[in-house]
């Protein structure tokens, strides 16, 4: 038998000892909530067509997760946004935010149309995606961020004060 055959069936009698490659997140709704399921999270699809979402928490704080750059059915999306607010009578100043999110590298931190605190996250799962240890590594730090917004949405402390 020739080399280049011996070789060829020598590789091909490791393959099954390989440990399989996961499957990357990408930027589809099912694979999210089940990447999110998988690490404990509680993840709810919610709506309809080009419009669902994923309803989710951490830290004691729901937020949701939408769909970005997809086609009009809603499929073949490229990132992701995870998006929290909060309905507070007595929001922090725009002074008081702008400190915050200068202290904050995770994360965009905004009053809304409303007046309402909000806190937004964009992952980029295009080309591919990432693996499912990096992308729940990305929800951690969506869920210390939104915790540390939480704390100072209702006590108005910076971190670290």
């Amino acid at each position: 038998m020739p080399i280049r055959l011996l070789l060829l069936a020598a590789a091909a009698a490791l393959l099954p000892l390989s440990p399989a490659r996961a499957e990357n997140v990408v930027a589809d709704i099912k694979r999210i909530a089940t990447a999110l399921q998988d690490a404990g999270y509680r993840a709810k699809i919610e709506g309809e067509g080009a419009d669902r979402y994923i309803a989710t928490g951490a830290g004691g704080s729901s937020f949701t997760i939408h769909l970005y750059g997809c086609n009009a059915l809603g499929g073949d999306c490229k990132n992701v946004m995870f998006s929290a607010w909060i309905d507070s009578d007595t929001p922090p100043s725009l002074q008081a935010m702008n400190d915050f999110s200068a202290r904050m590298r995770w994360g965009r931190f905004y009053l809304d149309s409303e007046g309402d605190p909000t806190i937004e996250l964009d992952i980029d799962l295009e080309d591919g995606g990432m693996s499912e240890e990096l992308f729940i590594d990305n929800v951690e730090y969506w869920e210390s961020a939104l915790t540390q917004f939480v704390d100072f949405a209702a006590t108005g402390q910076l971190p670290g004060e």
